[in-house]
């Protein structure tokens, strides 16, 4: 298993870095990263595939994991309700909503420095949507991190290795 240090160290020498999580591990191991990254940076996007803002906060809160350092794009609960502006988040239609989910995602790289996004997106069109997310880290200086589940996504993580700098397995 990967060291919390070691995740930080490729992060510091990395823009993009995969991280592979065995499956029955996967929520445990993406709030240990935001764990890891909320230590380290002051400002992180997590952009939420499966996952609402509220479980999300809850489940950090419970965890130790500051939730004001990150910056939230949730592509779910608008699929089940109506929910109203709040400041450290942006609610997307659907996770299929890939213009709407860009456009949220360029709009806070364009408002706020962010110094690393995380990124939980296994089922999107993804090679589009990496290749999109990737040109936008590295133009705003940012670093990013994409977490994939070890056994249940080998082809599309296989795929997505072209476009990272480093992987590393928890």
């Amino acid at each position: 298993m990967t060291s919390d240090n070691d995740i930080k160290e490729n992060l510091d020498d990395s823009h993009i870095v995969m991280a592979v999580i065995p499956d029955m591990e996967y929520e445990e191991g993406l709030v240990r990263v935001a764990g890891i990254l909320s230590k380290n940076y002051t400002k992180i996007l997590y952009i939420s595939i499966n996952k609402p803002y509220e479980k999300l906060v809850g489940k950090f809160e419970k965890d130790g994991v500051n939730p004001d350092k990150f910056y939230f794009i949730d592509c779910i609960t608008k699929t089940v309700k109506d929910v109203l502006p709040i400041k450290n988040c942006t609610y997307v239609s659907s996770p299929r909503a890939l213009d709407e989910i860009k456009t949220s995602i360029l709009e806070v790289l364009k408002k706020q420095r962010i110094d690393v996004a995380l990124i939980d997106s296994p089922h999107m069109d993804v090679l589009k949507f990496m290749h999109f997310l990737t040109i936008g880290i590295i133009n705003t200086n940012s670093k990013g991190i994409f977490p994939f589940q070890k056994e249940g996504v080998g082809s599309i993580r296989r795929s997505i290795r072209m476009f990272t700098d480093k992987t590393v397995y928890l």
